[in-house]
């Protein structure tokens, strides 16, 4: 060991021929063609062949009119890509030279100058392939063609194989889904063959850059970083993984310098020996750790309860082969999660702990930001998406298991926000195969994925699949008589492969759950699928419901975390005017509405839904369908309003059977694929619906809530969700008449209370009916409105409301709101808009059409006779006479609807 040393030293003096590792990128312009055919067009690299087709207008914008029918053809016949290059003659100078591909989709046969050098299968893995004997110098072109295999084929094939032995449900979607089956039996985004939310577009590509990578003796191609705490009261421990590509010695040796960047000036390292042999999947892996004094560090906290400091931690290996030094760099975030699975006296308690405090998981689910993959990719949807959920107080996005794992820039993003990640791996509503090859290639999928993702301090739950748990349990295909058999493979899958990689990669630090919704403990107690999974008393729940009261909390369940609820609506008619050219088609009742209604008798429900609470617009009216839309909004975003408050209620309650302790409430679904009615508060053209709006306010840390129960008592709460007390605090509870004139409240009140940190207290019981009889009020003529103050009066968090009888039963004015002034502030972009009314008004909407941008406060209660809002357009040159000609507003009782 010493002469290794000395000899390292001399070739350090004297220089040395060490090289740093080199790439050549070969992303651009390739040409592409269909198979059987020889007609050639220029496609893009990375990308996929419906893009390609759109640029050379050889098909139409897939995402208008019928055209998600009409070019089905793209994602099933085969295609070919190939690229000519010359190759840099330097990287031939290394011992390894290999090509690879970050993301391909799906089924490829990879050819360099009429070799084949192997094959793709699995759209979520990176693959290598060592071509430096294939490889053509000197000025020579090299030729490297892609022979694409359509996905629909491959699938149909390979469940017509698994038959041979039993079927593996479900194979086909829904007749209304329009869409593509035997998408379980592939490694694919599973909604690529459509869903009840988006169209079939089984993509075919280069997703992610490919390029030729060249090396000696070391190349790093993953770096793990992970944070622990050891207890003690000096430091923090990061445990800093680093995986090396294999090489043809066989071995590395070296030394490893490991480094936190504290600031552009300050920083802390170690310098480690570094001595492997062991090959894990294909790559050398070294593992240090880190120790960092607590006091030069500040701990990473989800959005709204802290900062969100992040780290550059990074790694330089020197050979003590050949000197040469590569390195790698993350950015990371230290922060402490755990998954808190505390007995009660029925069942136990499900939530994560961050730093030591419980949080109560505030968000949404988040569909592929695209369908087509390497659209999915782009920065400013992305940045613009997480964004729209910062800024109403999320501070949990899941990422659904039917997609993609997202790009880097997502998770850099929502590190950046304090937006905590759960992540499903990619299996969702079905049963799979568990034969060696598919186990296999998940395998691969789970170590790729969770080596490029897992250093990211967002990311605080891993999820194994979306419903299939609850699938096979429930026996939603007919299953039953084969049910041991599916749930062997089900173990097989999520616990013996992915489970079992998680916990080697992650050395058994990460929070892994085998399904969504799951009874945590209990289903491992009861052989990893249990006998009810979405039993209330136990891990997470989905709940829908379209049939009850969905403005009437009383309906909705009382469990442990709910990681899905949600309602339908419809877009405005300014989004579906870029689905179709043609007013004729935003037609309630038309063929193109009942095309983009995926959901089975979703428009049926979403009219049925509105009816319980609101009347129906007349149906010979001119603006029927435009006024079905608005409705459709008002609807959904009362009810995910009142089902998300009565989440937040029970953080600290528990009812009289043992349910409650509520911890998390993420609805359905945050972002659209497609122009269609769906469950989404973001539309496809990036519009907020009502929802979004909605979701500031019963997302904020500071809520005052009511609730009528079922003996028409009004249950006044307020919740906090800060760390902190809230001293001499007060909720004024006033009543109005829908008919007054005045803006006056007939009745006023304010409690005195202390709000207490991390909790939800019950502040006061009101007997409803009695209290609104003493104001010559009834349940259809008033209703109650809450603000919730600090000591000098300000407001702590949003006001709120409770309408105590049916709105469709109520005597309700016919308002004339209108935009009575728009001033433009300091920043050229942000507009003040006064919205006056001369009677309260519900529902109030503003919208600026074809100026995109965001309101301060969208589908509010107008109890004022003027009220302020402000408009921040995202097209900065806009002026006040642009604006004021395009800006409307309107509301329930607005004489456009009737």
């Amino acid at each position: 060991m010493v002469l290794k040393l000395i000899l390292f030293s001399i070739l350090c003096l004297i220089g040395t021929h060490a090289k740093v590792p080199a790439r050549q990128s070969l992303d651009g312009t390739w040409v592409g063609r269909e198979k059987e055919y020889t007609y050639e067009y220029p496609g893009t690299v990375p990308g996929g062949v419906y893009q390609d087709m759109i640029d050379q207008q050889i098909i139409d914008d897939i995402f208008t009119f019928y055209h998600d029918e009409d070019t089905n053809w793209v994602g099933t016949i085969d295609w070919v890509y190939y690229y000519n290059f010359i190759l840099d003659d330097d990287l031939l100078d290394y011992e390894n030279v290999n090509l690879v591909f970050e993301g391909i989709d799906t089924f490829a046969t990879i050819e360099l100058n009429n070799v084949t050098i192997g094959t793709t299968n699995n759209m979520f893995v990176r693959y290598y392939f060592d071509v430096k004997k294939h490889l053509k110098t000197n000025g020579n072109v090299n030729t490297l063609t892609v022979w694409f295999d359509n996905a629909p084929k491959v699938a149909s094939e390979l469940y017509t194989e698994q038959l041979k032995k039993y079927k593996i449900p479900w194979e086909c979607p829904p007749d209304d889904y329009h869409g593509t089956c035997h998408i379980n039996m592939i490694r694919k985004m599973q909604a690529s063959f459509s869903w009840d939310w988006g169209p079939s577009f089984p993509e075919i590509g280069i997703w992610k850059p490919v390029y030729l990578e060249a090396y000696d003796e070391a190349s790093i191609r993953s770096l793990v970083v992970q944070s622990q705490d050891p207890k003690d009261d000096k430091n923090y421990e990061l445990v800093i993984d680093t995986y090396f590509a294999p090489n043809q010695q066989g071995f590395i040796n070296g030394s490893l310098k490991a480094t936190i960047y504290l600031s552009e000036d300050k920083a802390i390292y170690k310098v480690f020996n570094v001595s492997e042999h062991i090959v894990e999947k294909g790559e050398f892996r070294s593992t240090v750790v880190l120790p960092v004094e607590k006091s030069d560090v500040q701990l990473w906290w989800p959005n709204g309860l802290g900062e969100q400091p992040l780290y550059r931690v990074g790694v330089a290996f020197t050979s003590s082969v050949d000197g040469s030094v590569v390195s790698r760099n993350v950015s990371t975030g230290i922060r402490f999660v755990e998954l808190v699975q505390q007995p009660l006296d029925n069942g136990e308690t499900f939530y994560l702990k961050v730093n030591g405090q419980p949080i109560f998981a505030k968000g949404s689910n988040e569909i592929p930001i695209n369908i087509l993959p390497y659209e999915g990719q782009n920065h400013k949807t992305i940045r613009s998406l997480l964004q729209a959920a910062k800024d109403v107080n999320m501070n949990m996005l899941r990422v659904w298991g039917g997609g993609v794992y997202e790009s880097d820039y997502f998770y850099e993003v929502a590190d950046e926000f304090g937006i905590m990640i759960w992540q499903d791996f990619m299996f969702a509503c079905s049963l799979y195969p568990a034969t060696e090859e598919f186990l296999s290639n998940v395998a691969d999928e789970v170590d790729y994925n969770l080596k490029r993702i897992a250093s990211h301090p967002s990311i605080v739950v891993y999820s194994g699949n979306n419903e299939n748990e609850g699938a096979l349990a429930d026996n939603w295909y007919n299953t039953a008589a084969l049910f041991d058999t599916y749930k062997a493979d089900y173990v097989a899958l999520y616990i013996d492969t992915i489970k079992a990689n998680v916990d080697r990669i992650l050395n058994g630090r990460a929070i892994y759950i085998s399904s969504s919704p799951t009874n945590g403990n209990l289903t491992i107690s009861e052989g990893y699928v249990g006998q009810s999974p979405s039993n209330q008393f136990w891990g997470d729940v989905h709940y829908y419901n379209y049939d009850s009261d969905p403005w009437d909390s009383n309906t909705f369940p009382v469990p442990r975390f709910c990681s899905e609820y949600g309602y339908q609506s419809y877009p405005f008619e300014d989004s579906w005017l870029t689905a179709t050219n043609t007013t004729d088609d935003i037609d309630l009742s038309g063929k193109f509405f009942s095309w983009r209604q995926h959901h089975p008798d979703g428009n049926s429900q979403i009219q049925n839904l509105i009816s319980i609470n609101l009347k129906l617009p007349n149906a010979t009216s001119l603006n029927y369908t435009n006024a079905f839309i608005y409705l459709s909004q008002v609807y959904a975003a009362q009810a995910i309003k009142v089902e998300t408050e009565h989440y937040r209620r029970y953080r600290s309650y528990l009812t009289d059977n043992g349910r409650g302790y509520t911890m998390g409430a993420l609805y359905w679904q945050l972002n659209d694929v497609w122009v269609a009615p769906t469950w989404s508060s973001i539309d496809f053209t990036g519009r907020w619906k009502m929802l979004h709006y909605f979701a500031a306010n019963f997302f904020a840390n500071v809520i005052v809530t009511g609730h009528l129960n079922a003996n028409r008592e009004l249950q006044l709460y307020t919740v906090n969700d800060n760390f902190n007390d809230i001293k001499n605090a007060s909720v004024l509870v006033k009543i109005y008449n829908y008919s007054s004139t005045s803006f006056e409240p007939v009745y006023q009140d304010r409690i005195s209370t202390n709000i207490n940190a991390s909790s939800s207290q019950l502040i006061q019981l009101i007997k409803t009916d009695d209290l609104l009889a003493e104001q010559k009020c009834d349940q259809n003529s008033c209703f109650f409105y809450f603000e919730v103050q600090d000591s000098s009066n300000a407001a702590l968090g949003p006001v709120n409301y409770v309408f105590p009888g049916k709105l469709n039963n109520s005597t309700l004015p016919s308002s004339n709101v209108n935009i009575a002034k728009i001033d433009q502030v300091e920043m050229e972009h942000v507009f003040q808009i006064t919205v006056s009314s001369d009677k309260i008004a519900l529902f109030v909407w503003l919208d600026a059409h074809n100026i995109k941008g965001r309101f301060s406060d969208n589908g509010f209660l107008q109890v004022e006779a003027n009220k302020t809002v402000y408009f921040y357009s995202e097209e900065p040159l806009v002026t006040v006479e642009q604006l004021g000609k395009v800006l409307t507003v309107t509301h329930l009782t607005d004489s456009v609807w009737q």
